[in-house]
C-alpha cells in the first residue's frame, strides 16, 4: 500500500494526490466500508449529534475528512474550517469552497498572532497527511519538510462567532495552548467538544475541562459512553466533552 501511495504521489504531484485521498475516503465512507473500523467511529457517530442548524468549528480541518460530513449535516447552519497548511487548504477549498454553509480559513490558532513553522512529516517519499504540527525545534525543521504559516490569536478568532454548537479539534499537540485561550468563550457559549489530545496534554486538558464544568464522554464498541472523568478511556480515540448543564440535551441526541 505504501508503495502504491508513493507511485501515485510521484505521478500525480502533491495537490492532485491530496484530492485523490479526499475522493477515496468519501467513496469508502459513503459505501459504509469504514463503518466497522474504530479509527472512523466519530465520522459516523457525529450523525447523531450534528443538527441541521448547528454552527460547527473544525480546527485542523486537514483534507475535509470531517468538514464535508459536517457540511452535509448542518445544512441550515455553518461549518467553520481552520487549516493552516496551504495545500490542505487548497483541497478543502476545491471540495467545499462552493458550499454556502462553509467558511474556510488558512491559518493556525495560538495564544498570540504572528507566524510559526509547521513540519510536514514524510514517509517513503510521500507526505503523512495526519501528522503536520508546529515545529518544536530548529533541528526538527532542518530534518523535515516545513512551511511558514500565519497564526492568529485563538480568543480573538472565536469571539467573531457569537454562537458555536460543536467544536472538533485535531491540531497535533497544540490543543492545550488554543483551548486555554478559548476558556472565556467556553465559559459563556458552552459548545460540545470533540478533541484529539496528545498524551502529554491529557492531564492539563482534563484539568481545564473540569474547571469549566464539562463531563467526559467517549465512544466504545461504536456506542457513546460516559467516562470516569479521570482522563482514561474505555476505548482509545477522540475525547468528547459535554457541558454539565447540557448533559440531558446531549443524551437526548444520542438515544
Amino acid at each position: 500500500m505504501n508503495y502504491l501511495k508513493k507511485i501515485l504521489f510521484i505521478i500525480l504531484g502533491q495537490r492532485s494526490y491530496l484530492k485523490l485521498l479526499h475522493r477515496v475516503f468519501y467513496l469508502l465512507y459513503d459505501l459504509k466500508f469504514l463503518g466497522f473500523n474504530q479509527k472512523f467511529k466519530f465520522h459516523y457517530a457525529v450523525k447523531k449529534i450534528i443538527k441541521p442548524d448547528f454552527i460547527v468549528l473544525d480546527l485542523g480541518a486537514n483534507l475535509g475528512y470531517f468538514a464535508k460530513i459536517f457540511s452535509r449535516l448542518a445544512k441550515n447552519g455553518k461549518v467553520i474550517c481552520v487549516e493552516p497548511i496551504p495545500d490542505f487548504f487548497s483541497t478543502l477549498t476545491y471540495f467545499l469552497g462552493h458550499k454556502k454553509n462553509t467558511e474556510i480559513y488558512n491559518f493556525a490558532l495560538g495564544n498570540e498572532a504572528g507566524e510559526t513553522t509547521m513540519v510536514l512529516p514524510e514517509s517513503n517519499g510521500f507526505i503523512r497527511t495526519g501528522l503536520p504540527h508546529i515545529a518544536s525545534s530548529e533541528k526538527e525543521i532542518a530534518n523535515n519538510k516545513s512551511q511558514l504559516v500565519e497564526i492568529r490569536k485563538a480568543a480573538d478568532f472565536i469571539s467573531e462567532f457569537p454562537h458555536i454548537d460543536y467544536i472538533k479539534c485535531d491540531i497535533e499537540g497544540y490543543e492545550a495552548i488554543v483551548f486555554e485561550d478559548f476558556k472565556p468563550y467556553l465559559m459563556k457559549v458552552r459548545p460540545l467538544i470533540q478533541i484529539e489530545i496528545g498524551q502529554e496534554n491529557v492531564a492539563k486538558m482534563l484539568e481545564l475541562f473540569t474547571e469549566l464544568d464539562y463531563l467526559q464522554y467517549g465512544i466504545a464498541n461504536f456506542s457513546f459512553v460516559t467516562e470516569k472523568g479521570d482522563g482514561t478511556q474505555q476505548e482509545l480515540g477522540d475525547f468528547l466533552f459535554i457541558p454539565a448543564d447540557k448533559k440531558a440535551y446531549f443524551e437526548s441526541l444520542i438515544k
